[in-house]
């Protein structure tokens, strides 16, 4: 079993022996309630910095914190992992139309297709190369 399953199932049990205990439950959420309003609204001030990282890491760390314990936090992580997904898939779509494209003109231009073929061909002729 690997560290990461056995640190899941130890966390997954004490949740529950938390969430038996009315008082105790209160207090774990307004925990993290507090801590994940704290990262959020830090990641808010930070956003304008002209450093870039670590207000949108802050921020984005803070909705996942609340994702742990509201059902509210965790609708909006899994549309925005979503959409993300969905940016993704299109620019990589676009990003491959677009290279090869550009690949087709530069070795239209260059005369680069006709060495390319000329070289993957070269086993087939008696001599190391064609012209010898």
């Amino acid at each position: 079993m690997s560290t990461r399953l056995r640190i899941k199932i130890w966390h997954r049990k004490q949740r529950y022996t938390i969430r038996r205990h009315r008082k105790l439950d209160m207090t774990y959420r307004v925990g993290v309630a507090v801590v994940g309003t704290v990262l959020i609204l830090a990641g808010l001030v930070m956003i304008p910095l002209p450093i870039p990282g670590p207000g949108w890491g802050s921020f984005f760390l803070g909705l996942g914190a609340l994702s742990t314990e509201f059902e509210w936090a965790h609708r909006v992580t899994s549309f925005m992992f979503a959409s993300l997904r969905r940016v993704g898939e299109l620019t990589r779509s676009w990003w491959n139309a677009f290279d090869a494209a550009v690949h087709r003109r530069v070795e239209r231009v260059t005369g680069v297709r006709f060495v390319r073929t000329w070289r993957d061909f070269q086993w087939s002729f008696q001599t190391p190369y064609a012209f010898a």
